[in-house]
């Protein structure tokens, strides 16, 4: 159970770093990325029991769509999607490496890997030869897709400070954390509300996800651009050609 909460996450990484074909990444960089995403689950860990001691007075003993909508939205999905974008900011924006586009989506899905071993580890621990392996491969899945529209956001925000554009960098910071917040509320709400018609829901929404972020991270993969300022080696080059930036 140990070797399934662990590798099919490693692999994942490995499948989104072959595909970084331009520069890879430092490895003492994703290390550190993938360390804070396991960190920060302890983190989403309290901050989730101290909200959801706060929201028990209010929704005690209540199963209504009313409280799976708060529970997932303003307890799950916004600490998860905040602690993941939290990382992102302080440990990669800065970084010299980050001088390619899709460099933010390596990222987001090392921090996001990192996140989701360290949950399934802590239900090992918790639930033990009992945690059914779904349990551990559901969420593994979703974390990647919401990674995917993380990063996709974040570097265009990255693409557009390089540029001078601060109104769209703004932007797309923003929309680096709303969308997957959004998505990732749906996500849980689907599942929570446990009904045959949120089922029916979660299902297409799934496919839906899941198709369109392959989509795009295949189409960033070979459109890789260049964010003017880098350090890259072939920065200065395709500051200047990258006519493929046009598609983010």
């Amino acid at each position: 159970m140990f070797l399934l909460a662990v590798l099919p996450g490693i692999l994942l990484f490995a499948i989104v770093w072959k595909f970084d074909k331009v520069e890879k990444e430092p490895p003492m960089l994703l290390l550190k990325l993938f360390a804070f995403g396991v960190l920060s689950i302890l983190a989403a860990i309290l901050l989730r029991t101290l909200l959801i001691k706060l929201l028990t007075p209010v929704f005690y003993g209540d199963t209504s769509l009313l409280f799976v909508f708060t529970d997932a939205f303003l307890v799950t999905a916004l600490i998860e999607v905040g602690a993941k974008y939290l990382v992102l900011r302080l440990a990669a924006w800065k970084d010299r490496a980050f001088n390619y586009t899709f460099d933010a989506i390596v990222y987001a899905v090392t921090v996001s890997v990192g996140f989701v071993t360290g949950e399934n580890i802590v239900y090992l621990i918790k639930y033990g030869s009992d945690l059914e392996p779904v349990r551990l491969l559901l969420p593994l899945i979703s974390q990647i897709i919401l990674a995917v529209y993380m990063g996709y956001f974040f570097g265009l925000a990255k693409l557009d400070e390089g540029r001078g554009n601060a109104k769209g960098k703004r932007l797309h910071l923003i929309e680096a954390f709303c969308v997957p917040f959004a998505m990732q509320g749906l996500y849980e709400f689907c599942l929570g509300g446990r009904r045959t018609s949120l089922y029916i829901l979660f299902a297409v929404y799934v496919l839906l996800i899941t198709g369109t972020s392959i989509y795009f991270f295949l189409r960033l993969s070979k459109g890789d651009s260049a964010i003017p300022g880098g350090d890259g080696p072939e920065s200065a080059e395709k500051a200047d050609t990258a006519s493929a930036s046009e598609d983010w």
